[in-house]
Formats: C-alpha cells, structure tokens, sequence
C-alpha cells in the first residue's frame, strides 16, 4: 500500500527526543510499520528532502504497443515463410523480423502467437506430453557423434518417381555434415557414399547412430552390414537406438528438409540434388535452431559448429574380435535359451566374418571400390545363429508374421490380442518343439512366447483372444485384460424363428 505524502512528512520531521515518544509509539500512532519508518528516514537521509517524494510507480520498460501495420506484418511474415518452405511459426517470424527486416525490437513470440492465433492462422497440433518428462541428449563435442537415417521423398513429376534421400547430422551442433539424393532405394552402397563424402568435408568422426535398416546397423540380428565393417576400419563406433525417438533430431530435420523441397516442386532426381545443395546452405548458415540458445537468442548450426569445440578423430581402426564380442553378447541377450550353442559357434562365426586386416589411418582405405559396395543379402551374411525360412515342420508358425492395425497377429487358427503398441509391425517367431517365442523386427527383441500347443484359460476359441489367456505366455508389456470382453466373439448368424 502506498504511503501518503502526508505521512511520508510527519516521518521526515519526527524527532523522539524533541517529541519526547518512542519510535515504536510513533509509528503505532500513525498506523505504519517500523520497517516503513526506517526505509522512509533512509531515503531522506540518502537524497535529503527530496527523499519524501515516493519514486515513479511506471515499469522501467512499458510495454509496447504495435499498431495494426506491425500486426499485419507478422501475418505477411508466415506467408512468405511458408511459401518459401521454411519454418514459418512464432520464432521463425520473429527472427525473420530480427534478420531480414531489421527490426531492433520485433514483437515477442508470445505476441505472434497470440495473434496468429487471432487470426485462426495457427497450426493446432495434438495435446503432447510435458517437456519435463522428455530426456534429452546431445553429445558435448563436435564430430563425436553423427547421425544417419534415410527417408524417401516422391518427386512432382507425372508417376511420382521415388527417390531416397540421406541425411547426416552433427549430433552437438546439428550441423548438416552432408545430406545427398539418390534413385535407389534405400541400401549400403549409397548410405556409405554419403558419409564418405562427408568425412572428406569435415573430417572423421567418433561415432555414428542409425535405425536397426539393413544399409546400416545390423548387429541388433546377429550379423555385420559392410556400412559397419567399414565404419570399423576407420576406427569408427556403430550404434542403434531402440526406440524412433533416440533419432530425434535427424527424424525432426525430415520435415524441414520435405518442406524445403515441397515448395520448389523438383520433377527430377538432379533437381533434388542442387536443392539440397541449396537447403544445407539455408539450413546450416541462415536457420536459426532452437536447440541451440546461447544466451537468450537462437544460434544457426553452423555458428554452433565453429563455437563448440571438435573430438579428436579415431586413429586406430577397430579389432573384428571387439565388433563379435559386442554382437555375441546382444544375441545372447536376445536368445537366452540358445546361448549355450551359440557359444560354440563363436570361433567359426568370428573367423568367417573377420574384417579384414587394415593400415591404422584416420582416412579409408586407399581401395574405395573395396570399401563402398552394395550389401551383401542377408542369405549370404553369416550370423550368430542362422535363421530359418518358410514354415516350420513341426507346428504351422510362419517365420514373419504381422500384427495387423488393431493389433492382433494371427497363430495357428487364434487372433492374439497383443497391444496396440505393437500394431502395424512384424514380428519373427523361434520355434522349439514344445514353446515358440516371437520377437520384433525393428529391434530384435523378444515380445512374447508361450508353450505349445495353445491352451487358452477360461476363455473358449475364437473371436480376438487377449494373449493374457494364453496358458504360460510371457509378454515384455502385456495388454490390459478386460473382463467384459474376454467372452467369444457373438455370432452374426439369426437364430431361426
């Protein structure tokens, strides 16, 4: 509460001894505190008479207000950025006012945001999950990690040719290392000719993090690609995440890159590749990233690659016995009951699938066709333990099969019930002569088993049967059972009358 002038008076000209009454008494008698007492004769004592006087109750930086030429601006502003293929939400149109327009002070985000959504110019996007829950990762280093993933983009020509693209990115700086286009789908051949080139341009690198695609890391299956044997005779590390996330920012740069190329219509895979030359100039020297804040403002990966400080590069390649001992020790880890076999073809499998001895250099080898050639097929890849083909002898389980999009897969005559989660993925099955286990494609892990033949509990065949009725399943997240739908499905059939 504000002190009145008057007061602030009487306080100035209070004397206790003149007065002949305590401080305390004083400021009971005219209803303020002694801690208001004391501030108000400090003041004085600090500016004099002058210190009665209260300071300007106004904000030091009043707030702006824009007319509606700025606000019209704003929306001009997405317009040229979305027609560009750009980025075109709050902190693009801010920094688009910041770098292009030359605004010293361009309205806040906040303030975009809230007009654009006046404007019903907003994209609206599904309710996600709260940041805090999110775990973030980003390597401290330059060239200490990069990553790799490649996604097919159609051209706008007449039968919308297929192309793929591959994307490189600089784990701590999220430099654009060297992205390139090809008219093939995705394989090893083209996936090492991209780090190839970008290893001539920037240097070697530590590490390289990819999805579990045969054109990169295999090792999840039991087996080397040749983009790993490769990596390995740079001295190069080879890791794969489990889930899509742990790709994140290569995933997240798909879509500025489709919006880029979206918008120049290519009909043509030459097209495709000056674009990109185009884009990673755009991308790396003129996109502010909003992982990468310095301060309070946004930075562009390029200032990010020259401010971070750069990994030293690997000189040794890597030893074939090192690359065998971690693909052991992740199928055993996969395949439990098979260790003890697997353990007995070690020696062969490790000899058979040697690298080849290599010079210690941070560059490839002088043979490059050596180096860069296509995968081999996975029949003619040696494995930990081979896999089998077609349908097994003894039960009727195909080796692949598919969780449909409700997510039931179909076992010898029954629909599992198994989760959402998985729907719309294949699985590989491992039969025994008396248990089957099913595991994943995209990681190789085990999603569920159970003994054979199927005996369900207390539920009759048919209709879609939630595994938890199957007798001894294992599940790694087994769906919720339900009561009220655990009875067979009704029969379409009219009853006569």
């Amino acid at each position: 509460m504000a002190i009145p002038i008057t007061l602030r008076k009487k306080i100035a000209d209070f004397d206790p001894i003149r007065e002949g009454i305590t401080v305390q008494q004083f400021c009971k008698n005219i209803g303020v505190s002694k801690q208001t007492y004391y501030n108000i004769k400090a003041r004085i004592a600090e500016r004099g008479r002058a210190g009665i006087v209260p300071d300007s109750t106004a904000p030091l930086n009043p707030r702006r207000v824009y007319d509606d030429k700025i606000r019209q601006q704003v929306l001009q502003a997405r317009g040229t950025l979305k027609a560009r293929g750009q980025d075109c939400g709050p902190w693009s149109i801010f920094y688009f006012f910041l770098d292009e327009l030359g605004y010293d002070q361009p309205p806040s985000r906040a303030l975009i945001a809230q007009w654009l959504h006046e404007a019903g110019v907003a994209d609206i996007n599904a309710r996600k999950r709260p940041r805090k829950y999110y775990r973030h990762f980003a390597r401290g280093e330059v060239n200490e990690l990069w990553q790799i993933d490649a996604f097919a983009y159609r051209l706008f020509d007449v039968p919308h040719t297929q192309v793929t693209i591959y994307q490189v990115v600089d784990d701590a700086s999220r430099f654009d290392v060297g992205s390139q286009a090809f008219g093939t789908p995705e394989n090893g051949t083209d996936a090492r000719i991209t780090l190839s080139g970008a290893i001539d341009a920037y240097g070697l690198f530590q590490e390289v993090l990819s999805d579990n695609g045969d054109a990169f890391a295999t090792y999840h299956r039991g087996r080397l690609s040749q983009t790993e044997r490769w990596l390995a005779s740079l001295g190069v590390q080879s890791s794969a995440g489990f889930a899509p996330t742990t790709q994140g920012k290569d995933e997240r740069s798909h879509q500025t890159m489709t919006r880029f190329l979206d918008a120049r219509t290519p009909t043509t895979l030459a097209q495709v590749q000056q674009l990109i030359v185009d884009y990673r100039n755009f991308y790396n020297t003129r996109r502010r990233h909003q992982g990468l804040l310095r301060g309070k403002m946004h930075i562009t990966p390029a200032q990010a690659w020259e401010i971070i400080s750069h990994a030293q590069p690997p000189t040794q390649p890597i030893d074939p016995d090192v690359l065998w001992t971690k693909i052991a020790k992740q199928y055993h880890r996969i395949h439990p009951d098979n260790q003890a076999d697997a353990l007995a073809a070690d020696t062969v499998v490790a000899t058979d699938n040697a690298l080849p001895e290599v010079a210690a250099s941070d560059r490839a080898p002088s043979n490059d066709t050596q180096a860069i050639q296509q995968d081999t097929p996975h029949a003619d890849s040696s494995t930990v333990m081979p896999s089998s083909t077609g349908v097994n002898a003894l039960w009727p389980i195909p080796d692949k099969l598919w969780i449909n999009k409700s997510g039931v897969v179909r076992v010898m005559g029954h629909g599992l019930y198994v989760g959402l989660r998985f729907k719309n993925r294949a699985i590989y099955s491992s039969v025994a002569d008396d248990y089957v286990e099913f595991f994943t494609d995209h990681d190789g892990e085990k999603l569920f088993s159970f003994p054979l033949p199927i005996q369900l509990n207390q539920r009759p065949p048919g209709g879609q049967i939630n595994i938890n009725h199957v007798v001894g399943m294992w599940h790694r997240q087994p769906p919720e059972l339900k009561p009220n739908l655990s009875g067979p499905r009704p029969s379409r059939r009219k009853k006569p009358s």
